[in-house]
């Protein structure tokens, strides 16, 4: 099968490559074969190539990634191809959704093995484009929000919130109720804006961030940490939440390991540890089907752009998300 593989680790352009001699794998018991329609590209999918936090190395490999974990991607959507003889609930030829991390990625490829508990049914109304965002983005931007517990009326801070995970916080708040100040750059403030944002800062223009300075908001919702978290203890209400979901390793680190950082009656917390996956991908997918959100896909590439498309992300160019649609034809990389 095709697939989308690295071998070492360094600039995503040079190592990542594809391949069409990748053996088809098999299903154990309580597993099903999936063949994969579409999958997106997320944020860590540059951070394990690029390998520069040694707890990667650690998982993936020392020096160079094992084969066995060589294949990148770590969302997708597709059809059942096989079942093995414990999978209850499930039938070839469903229409699924995956999120797929355990197995240690796997998405950038015609097939991938999932285990039955992992999987969650596409509905009928949602595209495979469309389903391949949620399982990483859609479910941690909706874990976040709901640690944050968010209330109509409530007035929150989404940092990042060009991101694939800043995208869907910006809608999901809003389908709360909450009133939503984003903040972005410049060249994506009309895509933050459409997407429902009722405030937008610039942090391209100076003083853009300190003006922030006397705002009291209930809810900070961090996908960038470009700032420490403490910092944001001016802006927040007394009993605000801060949320971290994404960004910066080391200062998701020191909020898992020295606590949330609480002051007073105000929370500082990490999405570190995140718990009913497939519960947050099946309810964002019915918000899609629902029309209470709409995935923000900038773009739809074939598995050979995908080195670039991680180069993009590197970049900062990238608004929303981009997909990877199987099916789509290779096209020479620019």
């Amino acid at each position: 099968m095709r697939a989308i593989i690295f071998r070492n680790y360094g600039n995503p352009q040079e190592v990542v490559e594809l391949v069409d001699d990748m053996e088809i794998p098999k299903p154990n018991k309580n597993q099903v074969l999936v063949k994969i329609e579409c999958s997106s590209i997320n944020a860590a999918d540059r951070y394990i190539v690029r390998a520069n936090y040694f707890i990667i190395r650690m998982v993936f490999g020392l020096f160079r990634p094992s084969k066995k974990k060589s294949i990148l991607g770590m969302d997708i959507a597709g059809t059942i191809q096989l079942i093995g003889k414990n999978v209850k609930g499930f039938k070839i030829g469903d229409p699924v959704v995956a999120d797929i991390r355990k197995s240690y990625g796997g998405g950038f490829a015609e097939y991938a093995i999932v285990d039955a508990k992992h999987l969650v049914r596409k509905p009928d109304t949602v595209s495979f484009e469309q389903a391949a965002t949620v399982p990483i983005s859609g479910q941690a931007a909706l874990m976040g929000m709901t640690l944050c517990t968010i209330n109509p009326g409530d007035k929150v801070l989404i940092n990042g919130a060009s991101g694939g995970v800043g995208s869907f916080g910006v809608q999901i708040a809003k389908a709360q109720g909450a009133h939503v100040t984003a903040i972005c750059s410049t060249k994506k403030i009309n895509a933050v804006r459409s997407w429902g944002a009722d405030e937008i800062v610039d942090y391209k223009k100076k003083g853009s961030i300190k003006a922030l300075n006397g705002n009291e908001f209930d809810v900070v919702f961090d996908t960038a940490s470009f700032e420490c978290p403490g910092r944001y203890k001016q802006i927040l209400k007394k009993d605000g939440k801060y949320v971290l979901v994404g960004g910066d390793f080391y200062n998701m680190l020191k909020l898992k390991l020295f606590g949330r950082f609480d002051r007073g009656s105000q929370k500082f917390m990490a999405l570190t540890q995140e718990v009913e996956v497939t519960k947050n991908i099946k309810t964002v997918l019915e918000m899609i089907a629902d029309k209470k959100i709409n995935p923000a896909i900038q773009k739809v590439i074939s598995l050979k752009e995908i080195p670039d498309a991680i180069h993009s992300l590197e970049q900062r160019t990238v608004i929303g998300k981009i997909v990877v649609n199987l099916n789509k034809k290779d096209v020479a990389n620019s």
